[in-house]
């Protein structure tokens, strides 16, 4: 119950930030309310984040810049000290 709780309280703290800072103010639920359903619908709220919201996108947008540096080392190879 403890890491049910801890998980919950951290997913709900992100999608706080996500909501109240990054959303328009006419698009924000309100707070005790999405207190509520986040707390209670934490696992339900993380799967639909991660199958289709704002987390996959910004985990893609991640990984593609990652594979990208990856390639641009890889073509440059390993750079080589002077001295």
């Amino acid at each position: 119950m403890t890491v049910y709780l801890t998980l919950s309280f951290l997913w709900t703290i992100y999608m706080a930030l996500e909501t109240y800072v990054f959303g328009r103010p006419q698009s924000r639920p309100y707070f005790v309310g999405f207190l509520i359903v986040h707390t209670l619908l934490a696992p339900l709220s993380f799967v639909l984040s991660a199958t289709g919201g704002v987390l996959r996108e910004r985990v893609e947008t991640a990984y593609r810049v990652a594979w990208a540096s990856k390639r641009r080392f890889a073509r440059t190879g390993r750079k080589k000290l002077i001295g």
